[in-house]
């Protein structure tokens, strides 16, 4: 059984990870005086440990000796680390998925032949593990198409090649950077949403949806009960009994980044195994729950306990925003956080205040007007 007896009537979280998602949730929890938090990532408002997230066997031990109630991990750049055995075997509850459900979100090329497999609607897709064959078969294909490396990578994303010689040079260039993998689907023109939901491994609660701007611009979904409908019945629902079929119950966040077409079609492009940096602040301060507990409930497993319906989440009209500029060549991307914005008149004003280009935010609002 895990520890639910609080030290000073405060619940005690460690949060291990050092991304910008590790950053705000520790801010976010750290912000409720009943909660005592804990942190491997510097610089936060939680309690720093001093110890590396990728030592398992330290944060173990400071979690018996501190009483850890919740470990989170909220960084996918450590998923492939076994928290999960070491955690369990020493009967402290810890959020992470299992290593053998990531599969889905940490190789591409995995996750789409699950899509495929269990008739998911997602664009044609073909992997390549040579760069000969890749090039011959971009010869034939129809322009623009999607180029991405297997795994989930911070410096490589999707490339969308218009003619012959841009696709050829992306190939070669994600084959000379030793990826073993490369994907190429098809171009899918629409809405770019992306999708988050808790699972306990057998229940899913929708959490909210974000809606895209060309990586430059996330905004909270407003809400919209017959998309939300259509994603579960035709996406996650599917996703999640396939694979707690298989025996490989997913526990923890799980992120769907989908493509809404004119036509009203759902494909689904990609998993994402925790929230990304431009959502996590939109997710956290837009859902009126309280995250603690919702997180205990998917490690237990009573999710269906407290939701009865997955659409039961409380939701609030918080509709601030990332706005991310250029990488910078020494630190990659430096993300800006606006205030909160309860109107999307009062959020743009807020981002051209924080300097996005006109041009840019209309753009962005006319590509969600398809």
């Amino acid at each position: 059984m895990y520890k639910n007896t609080y030290l000073g009537n405060k619940m005690r979280i460690l949060v291990i990870g050092n991304s910008k998602s590790s950053e705000i949730l520790v801010n976010f929890l750290s912000s409720d005086k009943k909660l005592l938090v804990f942190a491997t990532k510097e610089n936060t408002k939680g309690n720093p440990t001093n110890i590396n997230p990728d030592n398992i066997e330290e944060l173990k031990e400071f979690a018996l000796a501190n009483e850890i109630n919740l470990t989170i991990v909220a960084d996918p750049a450590f998923f492939y680390l076994d928290y999960l055995s070491v955690f369990n075997e020493n009967n402290l509850a810890i959020l992470i998925p299992d290593i053998e459900t990531l599969k889905i979100t940490t190789s591409k090329c995995f996750g789409k032949k699950f899509m495929y497999r269990n008739k998911i609607l997602t664009p044609k897709f073909s992997f390549f593990e040579r760069p000969n064959l890749a090039v011959d078969y971009v010869k034939n294909v129809q322009f623009p198409i999607v180029i991405k490396p297997d795994s989930h990578c911070a410096t490589e994303s999707a490339y969308i090649a218009e003619t012959f010689g841009s696709a050829r040079r992306q190939i070669e260039k994600l084959f000379q950077t030793d990826n073993k993998k490369v994907l190429i689907e098809d171009y899918i023109y629409g809405k770019e949403i992306t999708f988050y939901i808790l699972t306990d491994g057998f229940n899913a609660i929708l959490l909210d949806f974000i809606k895209t701007y060309e990586n430059k611009l996330a905004v909270k979904g407003f809400y919209d009960k017959t998309l939300e409908a259509k994603i579960y019945q035709e996406i996650i629902q599917p996703t999640i009994s396939n694979l707690a079929e298989a025996g490989n119950e997913y526990i923890g966040i799980l992120g769907f980044d989908i493509i809404i077409t004119p036509e009203n079609k759902a494909y689904l492009i990609e998993y994402n195994s925790f929230f990304k940096d431009l959502d996590t602040e939109l997710m956290l301060r837009g859902t009126d729950e309280n995250w603690a507990e919702i997180f205990m409930d998917a490690i237990v497993g009573t999710l269906q306990d407290k939701f009865v319906s997955p659409f039961e989440i409380k939701k609030n009209d918080y509709h601030g925003s990332f706005i991310s500029p250029e990488p910078s060549k020494e630190y990659g991307c430096e993300e800006i956080i606006t205030e909160s914005a309860r109107t999307y008149g009062n959020l743009k004003t807020k981002l051209l205040e924080e300097g996005l280009n006109p041009s840019d935010l209309k753009d962005a609002e006319d590509l969600w007007k398809l």
